[in-house]
């Protein structure tokens, strides 16, 4: 009997060793195989997700676990995959690299057709692609010819070229052109914090000829803020002292956040005489196509001089401040140029040789309608409104305290100012 079972039990035991190295090859096996099918995948999609690989590695450890203890896996096929991906990664990062590098030109499908801009603020490039000069801007309601289209861009007629804009933004179906919308003052906009009065708010007037320039003139008529000769603002943004005299004396730091101005010698104030330019000059101005920021169009807008100025930056592309000076000569037409102290300040430094430049322009073009220039058409001065000007910006001296403003002669004036804006864009 003792006999017997000990021939079972060493039976047993063969039987179980012969088990297990059947069982340990058939893993090799399954091992192998899944490894074949994971290699393939990989060519195929680029490499297993990490969910996936721990399914499969769930899946081999069930079976080994039913099939009780066997001899260590081979990490090999493994191993294989994960060169295989690792390979097909990198060959795809090459591929895109490669993809990119040699981008195909866009492809246009000829159109003869009106399509008209669905939004704002629409940029119209010079090439097919956002690296693209920017040659001016589209508003809701716009519209253009379109020459030819691809999946992402139109080509269009624009001022006599082909230009780009993107085909998200146009539609063929007529779009109700926006003329005007009121802008209200944001403190958060670059020296907004400086303003103290800003409630007030601005009208932008859109251009809806064919001829839209996309550039956007800011016409702001000098004064016409009640309560601002109470209120004082800094006269630089970083706080430092004026250079020059004037309103405010050399050597101050804080001005009057707006003067009430002068008054003419008939009794007409100063602020009513630049509305009535400035009234003149924007329909003249949309007329040729440019689109018009009327800072104030009624005797009284709550907005100093620093909240007029910011504005204009984030809004329009020139600001040109119209005024009479306090003399009583009739001495002609002028601009305050820029200060030689504060050409080194920001932001004057980065655009005080364009804003010279527009009020010569802006002279040159009053000079030619036969307006009276005084003494060579500029003057130095430190002003609030060129000290926080990062776009071209003059104040236009048109005259004096005995000036003549009839209509006549303010149509000539208007004239003369849009001449030199489109001298200094031309």
């Amino acid at each position: 009997m003792k006999r017997h079972f000990k021939k079972t039990i060493v039976l047993s035991a063969v039987a179980c060793a012969a088990l297990t190295v059947s069982l340990s090859s058939c893993k090799k096996s399954y091992e192998s195989e899944f490894a074949e099918t994971e290699t393939s995948v990989s060519v195929e999609e680029g490499s297993l997700s990490d969910s996936e690989s721990n399914n499969a590695s769930a899946t081999l450890d069930s079976v080994t676990s039913s099939i009780g203890p066997t001899v260590p896996a081979n990490t090999e096929p493994a191993n294989v995959s994960a060169s295989s991906n690792a390979g097909q990664e990198t060959t795809a990062a090459v591929a895109e690299t490669t993809v990119a590098a040699t981008a195909a030109p866009v492809v246009f499908k000829d159109r003869d057709e009106t399509v008209y801009i669905t939004t704002d603020g629409v940029n119209i490039r010079e090439t097919a692609g956002t690296d693209g000069t920017v040659l001016g801007t589209a508003s809701t309601g716009d519209s253009f010819h379109r020459t030819g289209c691809s999946d992402e861009w139109s080509r269009i007629e624009y001022n006599g070229k082909p230009a780009f804009i993107s085909s998200d933004y146009t539609t063929t179906t007529v779009v109700e052109k926006k003329t005007s919308e009121a802008v209200a003052f944001n403190t958060g906009w670059e020296f907004g914090g400086n303003s103290k009065i800003n409630s007030g708010t601005a009208t932008l007037y859109y251009a809806t000829g064919s001829n839209k320039k996309g550039r956007t003139i800011c016409v702001n008529a000098g004064h016409g803020t009640k309560g601002g000769e109470k209120v004082k603002t800094l006269c630089h943004p970083d706080g430092t002292a004026k250079v020059t005299g004037g309103s405010t004396a050399a050597g101050s730091t804080s001005a009057t956040a707006v003067s009430s101005g002068t008054t003419m010698k008939d009794g007409t104030s100063e602020a009513y005489v630049n509305l009535k330019v400035a009234m003149a000059l924007k329909p003249i101005l949309l007329e040729r196509g440019y689109n018009v920021l009327m800072i104030r169009e009624s005797d009284d807008v709550q907005l100093d001089n620093i909240a007029r100025t910011v504005m204009a930056n984030e809004i329009a592309n020139c600001h040109i401040a119209i005024h009479y000076d306090s003399t009583e000569k009739d001495k002609g037409a002028f601009f305050m140029s820029v200060a030689d102290g504060i050409k080194s300040m920001y932001p004057v430094s980065t655009i005080w040789q364009e804003s010279d430049r527009l009020g010569t322009n802006v002279i040159n073009g009053l000079s030619s309608n036969g307006v009276k220039i005084f003494s060579g058409g500029s003057m130095q001065m430190d002003l609030t409104q060129t000290s926080y000007s990062k776009i071209p910006s003059i104040d236009l001296e048109l005259g004096d305290r005995v000036s003549d403003y009839s209509d006549a002669t303010v149509s000539v004036l208007a004239k003369g100012i849009a001449d030199g804006i489109d001298s200094f864009y031309s």
